[in-house]
């Protein structure tokens, strides 16, 4: 007999689903771990389980069984399981690539913050990847492969205009 191991199911449904629906779920699955997200029209969600199986389709089996059980009628739409020192291992990894600001540039490229700011003008320059209130923020990989082949002239930068 296969000895059963700890999964990570994550469900995705179309239904109709607000946020008490969304805590009644979570509550009738609690002994799961159950987390449960709603879609921002409330037209559907994601729910997150912790399930004990000896194979990742008998994880999802279980995880679709208990929410036909408790939301009858929702619609799957995406499905995955992962086992659960892989999903731990997934969560500790960050969501967004590296990346920096105008002074981060500014040491990495060896110029004044003032210069740093120019940059963006440079038509080679990689475009921001997040806009904040702050200012834009920019792929630390993607600024350092331009540092290392951008064309370095002599002399005092163009005016700006």
């Amino acid at each position: 007999m296969t000895r059963a191991r700890e999964w990570q199911v994550s469900l995705d449904f179309k239904a109709r689903l607000d946020e008490d629906a969304a805590f009644d779920l979570m509550e009738a699955l609690g002994r799961y771990g159950a987390s449960v997200a709603v879609d921002p029209g409330h037209t559907g969600g994601g729910l997150t389980l912790a399930v004990d199986a000896p194979d990742g389709e008998t994880a999802l089996d279980k995880a679709l069984t208990l929410l036909e059980k408790n939301m009858p009628g929702a619609t799957v739409t995406g499905l995955e399981a992962r086992e659960w020192a892989d999903a731990v291992a997934r969560n500790r990894e960050p969501l967004y690539p590296p990346v920096v600001g105008y002074a981060e540039i500014a040491r990495m490229t060896g110029v004044t913050r003032q210069r740093a700011y120019a940059f963006p003008r440079i038509e080679s320059f990689p475009k921001p990847v997040i806009e904040t209130s702050q200012g834009p923020l920019y792929s630390e990989d993607a600024v350092r492969a331009w540092a290392q082949t951008r064309e370095l002239r002599p002399g005092r930068p163009k005016a700006m205009e």
